[in-house]
């Protein structure tokens, strides 16, 4: 029996993924930014990204073309006990990321290079940001990463949650659900997670800036 968190399958890698697929398989575009401290906003779908270990890569998919070797990661794995790892990009990959299904315009997929002791588990969806875990306070607090991607003292949470397509992954100001979502990302499974907690309407919907 497949493994409730994952895919049973990798997907064709002639396509180029991202995220919030409909349940039509439309892709749609990523609505993520936050307004912090003033009228100013931050655009984190350039800053964040899905990544996924497979049997042969471990890859991420991000809103950012201009990445290059060496530039470091932090891939969080958003399920519980949560936990974070740094990570390096190694090159530009020539094939995407196995996340969904659809082409959607924008996307750049890279490989990453793990270090020996890392401890990443096969075809689980990560939330992936740009940045040394050090450069953002990243903590575990209670089996739940926290962050501070602003460097404003303030705390970043997150979050994954299952629907009839897969795995939505959230991040979010404050406190998971109550707080200002910041970012949205989908990893697709073509049958429904079964032990994740169940997508909020809040989790289905794009990032709004906080007010």
């Amino acid at each position: 029996m497949t493994n409730p968190f994952f895919l049973d399958r990798a997907l064709a890698v002639a396509t180029l993924p991202f995220f919030l697929l409909s349940c039509a398989k439309n892709p749609t575009s990523i609505d993520s930014q936050a307004s912090l401290n003033g009228p100013a906003s931050i655009n984190y779908s350039t800053r964040i990204g899905v990544a996924v270990r497979t049997d042969s890569r471990t890859c991420v998919a991000i809103e950012d073309s201009t990445l290059h070797s060496d530039s470091p990661i932090t891939l969080v794995l958003p399920l519980s006990p949560q936990t974070f790892t740094d990570v390096k990009i190694s090159n530009i990959s020539q094939q995407a990321c196995p996340i969904t299904q659809e082409i959607a315009p924008g996307v750049s997929s890279y490989e990453l290079s793990l270090p020996t002791t890392a401890n990443i588990p096969k075809l689980t969806p990560m939330i992936a940001i740009v940045g040394s875990s050090a450069s953002s306070g990243f903590v575990v607090d209670n089996l739940n990463v926290q962050a501070d991607l602003t460097q404003a003292h303030s705390k970043n949470t997150f979050r994954a949650c299952g629907a009839s397509d897969g795995v939505h992954l959230t991040v979010w100001q404050g406190v998971p659900i109550t707080g200002g979502l910041l970012w949205t990302g989908h990893y697709y499974e073509s049958d429904a997670p079964g032990n994740l907690p169940l997508c909020t309407s809040v989790e289905m919907s794009p990032a709004m800036p906080k007010s």
